[in-house]
């Protein structure tokens, strides 16, 4: 079949043959189109210890320290970041969108049969962002800020509040 493409008697099959191919090619050599912040690498960085992750580690950090004031009130005291997940579009590096997960936990006892009975629930807080958002001017916005009290509360992109509000506004 592939000599078929070098007779004369049939150019325009070979033609469009030949542009398919050339057209499926970079497809798949591109790559996903749509990523995990968690899996972008940005230029200087390595795998392991990228922007996102020095970000990651903050963010859970400052929700564990802020908890107790913020959002570990009422029926829920066991509340747990898991980690921010945000989409990243690798066509032009700008985030599609992002969320906040967090589970949390209450444990009650039977006092007379010593039963123990945990009720787990969890929250997926979106975070508003505007459409087509540069990773790099999200990552920038989260970064510390000399007048801000951490991470979680730089104004978002966008909308100027800070995930502290919003997650606030998403956990009970």
């Amino acid at each position: 079949m592939a000599t078929a493409c070098f007779r004369v008697s049939r150019p325009r099959s070979c033609i469009a043959l030949l542009v398919g191919l050339c057209l499926a090619v970079p497809v798949q050599a591109a790559g996903p189109r749509f990523i995990d912040l968690a899996a972008r690498v940005g230029p200087g960085e390595s795998a392991d210890d990228t922007a996102y992750h020095e970000l990651n580690r903050w963010l859970v950090q400052e929700f564990n320290d802020l908890c107790e004031d913020f959002f570990c009130r009422g029926a829920y005291g066991n509340y747990r970041p898991l980690r921010l997940v945000c989409v990243v579009d690798t066509r032009d590096d700008t985030l599609r969108h992002c969320r906040f997960p967090v589970s949390a936990s209450r444990d009650a006892i039977d006092p007379g049969s010593g039963a123990v009975r945990t009720e787990v629930l969890h929250w997926i807080c979106p975070l508003p962002l505007p459409r087509r958002l540069p990773v790099s001017t999200f990552l920038a916005a989260m970064d510390w800020q000399p007048d801000s009290s951490g991470h979680l509360f730089n104004p978002l992109p966008g909308s100027g509040r800070s995930m502290v509000e919003f997650l606030r506004d998403c956990l009970p």
